[in-house]
């Protein structure tokens, strides 16, 4: 079986087992959605949306678009915010059950569109002013050069990619404890037992040069208490039953806490 036949079954699979977890999830997330009403800023890390705001200034009337927009937090943020925005999923539930919370709270104007974030073939050319993703996108992706190609293509001339991803640096240990215990290799990219990749910093770096853009800016960031989401280290505090107030970002209580968390880079069309 050739790799292309592979991928596009993982793919399949991929859009299948989202559209199955789909209601669970949005449950989930529920009460974070309030907190993005009274306050849009926190639909981003504490660290992300400053570089969001030094590079777009204003959002009002910008128009973004937010590829495998999942859990749809950052496109309610940036509604909110005043920009319109276009939300992309490979899954239809993912999107559907986006819709019913965007009619449930008046998040007006959203466009959804089912899309395979590594296409983006029912995109125009030079639409948008921001292509943004979250943590926990590039994971799904193993065609990144292909990806980033159609940010690119899809960004107005002088438009921006922002992201932010698990670190690399966090890929090779075991996320369900506090002990340092390595699994595997840096180098590991492609875990077929669940159908996931563990980019590293060059590959983000090389994919992003290759389609052309120009890098701006790279930061590496812990989460802090204030954000809704809680990224990679933080999670085994649901495992480990530490006090998420203190221990979780204590790292000599927590080792991984010393470890960079979080990759954020910002990039120039």
């Amino acid at each position: 079986m050739s790799d292309i036949i592979i991928k596009n079954h993982w793919n399949e699979e991929i859009k299948n087992e989202w559209n199955e977890r789909s209601d669970e999830y949005y449950q989930k997330d529920m009460n974070d959605y309030p907190r993005i009403i009274e306050n849009p800023e926190r639909a981003f890390p504490a660290a992300v949306y400053p570089l969001i705001k030094k590079y777009m200034g204003d959002l009002r009337g910008k128009k973004i678009l937010v590829p495998s927009s999942g859990d749809n937090i950052a496109v309610f943020g940036f509604n909110l915010l005043g920009a319109k925005v276009t939300s992309c999923d490979i899954s239809e539930n993912q999107l559907k059950n986006a819709k019913i919370l965007a009619d449930k709270y008046n998040f007006n104007g959203i466009e959804f569109i089912c899309q395979d974030s590594m296409k983006l073939d029912k995109i125009k050319d030079d639409e948008y002013d921001l292509v943004y993703t979250s943590n926990g996108v590039h994971v799904w992706i193993d065609d990144m050069p292909g990806m980033y190609k159609n940010f690119r293509r899809v960004l107005k001339d002088g438009g921006y990619n922002i992201f932010f991803e698990t670190h690399p640096m966090c890929r090779p240990f075991d996320n369900t404890t506090y002990e340092v215990k390595i699994v595997k290799l840096y180098e590991d990219i492609e875990d077929p037992t669940d159908m996931t990749y563990a980019w590293r910093t060059q590959d983000f770096v090389n994919a992003a040069v290759s389609a052309g853009f120009k890098i701006k800016e790279m930061r590496e960031f812990h989460s802090v208490r204030e954000d809704l989401n809680a990224h990679n280290y933080l999670d085994v505090a649901d495992n480990q039953n530490y006090n998420w107030s203190g221990d979780t970002f204590d790292w000599k209580i927590n080792p991984w806490a010393a470890l960079p968390q979080c990759l954020c880079m910002c990039s120039q069309k």
